[in-house]
């Protein structure tokens, strides 16, 4: 995980909003904005939280701004998590993670290979 910053101010009540969402089973979180907003630094907080680290045995952070295409993306989340590279690795994957203890997984500039995707698909049409 990145180290968790002492400077971080302002996102308090976000900070809470997230801590309580995770609290509930099974939750997924979308944290939105423009560049510079405040959104790496916000979710690495999260991950440091007291209340995050002990109800998530395992929490990963993955930079995906350099994953182009859904196949990089499974890739570099079983690179982090411990899955070996092969066929049907997504399907691999998957089962790490549900026969996993509770994880949470960050998934940082996810929207770069969401949209480099999307317009691959609407080029098409």
């Amino acid at each position: 995980l990145p180290p968790y910053s002492q400077v971080f101010h302002g996102r308090e009540s976000e900070l809470e909003q997230i801590v309580g969402t995770l609290r509930q089973d099974s939750p997924r979180i979308a944290v939105l904005g423009t560049g510079g907003m405040g959104k790496t630094s916000l979710a690495v907080a999260v991950l440091h939280q007291n209340e995050v680290e002990a109800k998530f045995a395992n929490r990963f952070f993955i930079l995906c701004h350099s994953t182009a295409t859904r196949t990089d993306l499974v890739s570099s989340i079983a690179s982090h998590v411990g899955v070996l590279e092969g066929p049907n690795l997504a399907r691999k994957v998957a089962r790490h993670f549900s026969d996993a203890l509770p994880t949470l997984l960050v998934l940082d500039n996810f929207e770069t290979p969401w949209e480099l995707t999307s317009s691959r698909l609407t080029s098409k049409i």
